[in-house]
């Protein structure tokens, strides 16, 4: 194994949104990454300072010459494009991961989790997820995200934003304080988790500070699309139906809907998280949402 500093980390998904993010973290933190996804050449052009390993997470035997030898592993599953799919995944990682005697995973829910949150399918699926990694028998970390900041980029979500200055996502009410989860700040937890065996068997939500209100938002995104924005959310249903009707897909209409009428129902600031204390467990200095966006250009 390598020294208490310098570690040997498999990075599952490393062309995805948020394992590409984990891999330039590690190699920035002088890690020896082994950079894991199925297109050995994208991996190669993404991250070329990594080791590059195509591996299907469906095969066991692919998986476990990746996470041979390593010290640590990150995991996401990717958006399951089958029902079986998660399944599959998770019986072929976790049965790799014990035949080479995987010694710590971090894992990422991708989504929020746990008892706090009302129940919908995502919630449950992810609660589900971090409860299978908790109980696999591997070493693990689970890091709990919030809402993806990077959701506030694509005109899908926001398609009245920059033509009528109109924020009407997240679909909360206007006093509900919303946690975001930059994958930037995921990425720093989640490789400074790398290092933290001792921290194994529990669970972190996670998220960028300053829990923010929608109209507190609306200014943020107005600075930085020098103009002014408004926030007058949809209702979760109406949100649902926009993206679903976007990808052509009525089952994801119903469970985005779904996720964010959860979500409204917790009010206030309800949903926000001490990232003071993330801070000081991991030993890291996170960026606000207002730092986050002025940085998207």
């Amino acid at each position: 194994m390598t020294s208490s500093t310098t570690k040997t980390v498999a990075i599952f998904g490393a062309t995805g949104a948020q394992g590409a993010p984990v891999v330039r973290e590690a190699l920035a933190k002088g890690h020896t990454v082994r950079a894991i996804a199925r297109d050995a050449e994208k991996i190669k052009a993404t991250h070329p300072d990594a080791i590059a390993l195509a591996a299907d997470l469906a095969d066991e035997n692919a998986v476990a010459e990746a996470l041979q030898g390593v010290d640590a592993a990150f995991l996401h599953f990717p958006m399951p494009s089958g029902p079986d799919d998660s399944q599959n995944w998770a019986a072929a990682f976790f049965g790799a991961a014990h035949k080479v005697g995987l010694p710590l995973l971090v894992f990422v829910t991708g989504g929020p989790s746990g008892d706090r949150f009302p129940s919908s399918v995502i919630v449950d699926a992810t609660t589900q997820g971090m409860g299978a990694v908790l109980n696999s028998g591997i070493p693990s970390i689970v890091l709990q995200s919030a809402v993806y900041l990077e959701n506030l980029q694509p005109e899908i979500f926001l398609p009245l934003l920059r033509s009528e200055g109109k924020l009407d996502y997240p679909p909360v009410g206007p006093n509900m304080k919303m946690q975001w989860t930059s994958q930037k700040d995921q990425a720093t937890l989640a490789v400074a988790a790398l290092s933290r065996p001792d921290l194994a068997g529990q669970s972190f939500e996670i998220g960028t500070p300053d829990a923010l209100t929608g109209t507190e938002l609306a200014g943020l995104m107005g600075n930085w699309l020098a103009r002014d924005v408004t926030f007058a959310p949809m209702t979760p249903e109406e949100f649902g139906q926009r993206v679903g009707d976007a990808l052509g897909s009525p089952g994801a209409a119903f469970a985005l809907g779904d996720l964010y009428g959860a979500i409204a129902k917790l009010g206030g600031d309800t949903m926000a998280i001490d990232t003071k204390a993330l801070e000081a467990t991991f030993d890291v200095k996170l960026t606000s949402v207002a730092d986050h966006i002025k940085s998207w250009g």
